[in-house]
């Protein structure tokens, strides 16, 4: 199991890095080339992307358990099943998703506040063709999730990679050659349709006997997936709710332009979310397994060294982030940084910050563990409470920022009250114990390189480029965070133990080569 876990996050902190290169280049190029008002119209297609995700219902996450738990290996028939039945559900809700699609067209002008008539027809024609081609890929979604639940992270990742490097390319093409919007959306999902092609042809090669056909609902197999997936569906729900509504809420009271601005102040967070999260995709299949066979000692040991993992990224990468957000905006995205830019990054910071640290692992191993339904209900309660409060503030001319506010606030109550007692429960940890030995020690880590950062960049700022003060003042935290971990937040047996895992693996490849 540690093998697939460690390649697993190898191969993800790789995607990582050419997401990050490719994202940093897309989001210029876009605003370049397109204005606020076009990368605005971009993050709405986007983000009625994530909405036909609600017609999931929570089965895709009912084929990576079932994979997880080694279905397949027991009663494969049953196995094909269960995935056919997932497909064929899938497939019906792609259809209701067209009908959505199309009746949405007929009410563009209100939810994307476009009132020019050669306009608004553009805005018609790049969302009919980006929701159609995304319904028609819908079905094809398990496949990844059956390459999760198999513990081949690595081999989706690789696939991902390959695309983002054809859609990276891609989009350059297009714009040097005089393109628009249009042309990046009937690229963008012929590059998605080659990604899910793909993982179909590669969880078919991993599971022998694996076959996948439109399948007529029997009751018992409905019930046992459909029992699993009520829970998880709502907990989807509420979370596509509470971070999807954003943008069409925005455009709704402030315009396309308010859009933008919201999105480019969330870029510097979502570079954070993608080098800090890539050891969580290990999280649910690992999770689903030992619970499965009743090891609940080995079950929090991995949840508590997960979470220390999250939150000494955490410190590691969203702490310099936030003491350098204003350099680090003008130079990746070469944009002013106004005051509103200013607070809105700070807080998106902040909110990423309370997710990895407080909200995602323990939600994890409640959508795991049998509590499936508590998550959901909870999830959905926050979901409503933070919708219905976003759209007060800002109909009362409240500024944007009061969206990353809510966010944070609601994160941190149900992490207190609900989350964090639920996870002790199941991993039968003790609240005290756990959360000293999971924060406590990356933040006492954190403190003398924050001083040392800020005295680095009060000394360099207004002497070099803002990109060379980044790297500089980030790397010297970084040495200072790391050798304070190592030398006093580390104990002399996990020092031994990584040395000896060192020097296992170096001897393994010398052996080899």
């Amino acid at each position: 199991m540690q093998v697939s876990v460690d390649k697993n996050t190898f191969s993800n902190y790789l995607v990582m890095l050419i997401r990050m290169f490719q994202g940093l280049l897309v989001t210029r190029w876009l605003i370049e080339y397109l204005g606020d008002s076009g990368y605005g119209l971009w993050m709405l297609l986007w983000t009625f992307f994530g909405y036909a995700l609600l017609m999931d219902f929570g089965v895709g996450i009912a084929g990576q358990k079932y994979t997880s738990q080694e279905l397949f290996k027991r009663d494969i028939r049953h196995y094909n099943s269960i995935i056919s039945m997932i497909f064929t559900f899938h497939a019906l809700m792609a259809l209701l998703i067209v009908l959505c699609v199309v009746g949405a067209s007929c009410f563009l002008e209100k939810l994307f506040n476009v009132h020019d008539p050669v306009q608004l027809a553009y805005c018609r024609r790049c969302f009919l063709v980006f929701s159609l081609g995304a319904a028609a890929l819908f079905p094809f979604g398990v496949m990844n999730e059956i390459l999760v639940g198999l513990h081949k992270i690595y081999v989706n990742n690789y696939i991902l990679a390959v695309g983002r490097l054809f859609e990276l390319f891609g989009f350059l093409t297009i714009l040097k050659c005089g393109g628009g919007l249009f042309e990046i959306v009937c690229y963008e999902v012929c590059v998605m349709g080659a990604e899910r092609i793909a993982a179909w042809i590669c969880a078919a090669r991993m599971i022998p006997g694996f076959r996948i056909r439109l399948y007529l609902f029997d009751r018992e197999i409905f019930r046992e997936v459909f029992g699993f997936s009520s829970g998880t569906y709502f907990m989807s729900l509420a979370k596509l709710l509470r971070t999807q509504t954003r943008n069409p809420i925005i455009s709704k009271y402030c315009g396309l332009d308010s859009v933008g601005i919201f999105n480019l102040s969330a870029r510097l967070s979502n570079l954070c979310n993608q080098a800090i999260g890539q050891y969580d995709n290990n999280v649910r299949p690992v999770t689903a397994q030992l619970f499965h066979r009743g090891r609940f000692r080995m079950l929090r040991d991995f949840i508590v060294k997960s979470m220390q993992w999250n939150m000494f990224m955490c410190c590691l990468i969203i702490i310099p982030a936030i003491m350098l957000r204003d350099e680090a905006i003008t130079a990746l995205f070469k944009k002013e940084v106004t005051p509103l830019i200013h607070d809105l990054s700070l807080l998106s910071l902040l909110g990423s910050f309370s997710w990895l640290a407080l909200t995602q692992i323990p939600s994890s191993v409640m959508l795991m563990c049998e509590k499936h339904h508590l998550l959901a209900w909870t999830s959905m309660a926050e979901a409503v409470v933070v919708i219905t409060l976003n759209i007060l503030f800002l109909r009362g001319s409240y500024s944007i920022a009061c969206i990353e506010i809510i966010s944070i606030c609601a994160s941190f109550v149900l992490f207190a009250s609900v989350r964090f007692p639920s996870m002790l429960r199941i991993i039968h940890g003790r609240a005290l114990r756990e959360l000293w030995s999971i924060y406590v020690p990356s933040l006492l880590a954190a403190v003398p390189a924050i001083a040392v950062l800020f005295f680095c960049k009060k000394f360099l700022l207004g002497h070099i480029h803002n990109f060379l003060l980044c790297a500089i003042c980030g790397t010297v935290y970084a040495i200072v965070y790391m050798v304070i971990s190592w030398q006093f937040l580390i104990g002399r047996t996990k020092k031994e133990l990584w040395k000896r895992r060192v020097m296992i693996r170096a001897r393994k490849y010398l052996n080899k080569s």
